[in-house]
């Protein structure tokens, strides 16, 4: 299939990240560009992939258009609403598949959305472990979606655990904690199936250098030699359905260098004129 040579990062992400998600599961995307993958691995890939919205209150919805009004505008389409015990259920029988924007991620896997810093006196606050400890012990696997590529965000080993990598002495007990799996950055593309459980690359998104990777990573990458794959190319189908199905609007611009205050006001403004002229 022909690809189209105009593409943006943010069409790249989507479109590598939705080829992640299978069948019979929750699919679900913490970031804009993880939600917007969803919606394009169930209308390509995955007819049976499950969507909520980001409360979990409606389930099952239709591929809809991204919109600021996401719960109001997937409620309409909804089949079923989910109470928290029945997500939790689900959740527990390995049904959930996530891209979780994690804040810090180590070497191993571990992942960090509570703190920055020292626990006792910590530099920054986020907003807690939330989901992640729930996730860690119903999913088969965790995804990841770092939007910025720093030695900030891809440490040497993160400030709090919210979930374990591949690090044995993370997890003593017998039952077995979900894996790290597929990371996506602005960079690239990286994985943990090396020998020793420690972060890889994958691939690396089309002009990126594996020195860059380096330079703005907070541990040392294994070095995957010469012939490092290239991020493949959105297809023209996937760029057709990300631009004229799942996000007319753009708000995957709001994951990129784009955003700022003036963004948001526009698309706000692009919404709501949209709901007019519906109207």
């Amino acid at each position: 299939m022909m690809t189209d040579t105009t593409f943006t990062l943010e069409e790249l992400l989507i479109a590598r990240m939705a080829k992640e998600f299978r069948g019979g599961r929750i699919g679900v995307g913490a970031t804009t560009l993880a939600d917007l993958s969803a919606r394009l691995g169930k209308a390509l890939y995955v007819p049976d992939l499950f969507l909520t919205t980001s409360s979990r209150a409606a389930a099952d919805p239709e591929v809809r258009p991204k919109s600021l009004s996401d719960e109001w505008e997937l409620d309409a389409s909804a089949r079923i609403s989910l109470d928290w015990e029945q997500m939790f259920r689900m959740i527990a029988q390995q049904k959930l598949q996530i891209w979780i924007g994690s804040v810090q991620l180590d070497k191993t896997g571990g992942s960090n959305i509570s703190v920055i810093g020292p626990w006792d006196r910590p530099r920054a606050q986020l907003i807690g472990a939330r989901g992640i400890p729930d996730d860690l012990w119903g999913c088969e696997r965790l995804n990841f979606h770092i939007r910025t590529h720093t030695p900030k965000s891809f440490v040497e080993r993160v400030d709090f655990v919210c979930g374990f990598g591949t690090d044995p002495k993370m997890n003593t007990g017998a039952a077995k904690p979900a894996k790290p799996g597929t990371v996506i950055s602005d960079l690239g593309v990286f994985d943990f199936e090396s020998e020793d459980g420690i972060m890889r690359v994958q691939s690396l998104h089309p002009g990126v250098d594996f020195a860059t990777v380096q330079e703005r990573t907070g541990f040392d990458f294994p070095d995957p030699g010469p012939d490092v794959p290239v991020t493949p190319a959105p297809t023209a189908e996937e760029l057709d359905v990300i631009r004229n199905v799942i996000d007319p609007l753009g708000l995957r611009r709001l994951e990129s260098t784009e955003a700022t205050p003036a963004l948001m006001k526009e698309l706000w403004e692009k919404e709501l004129a949209a709901a007019n002229a519906a109207a």
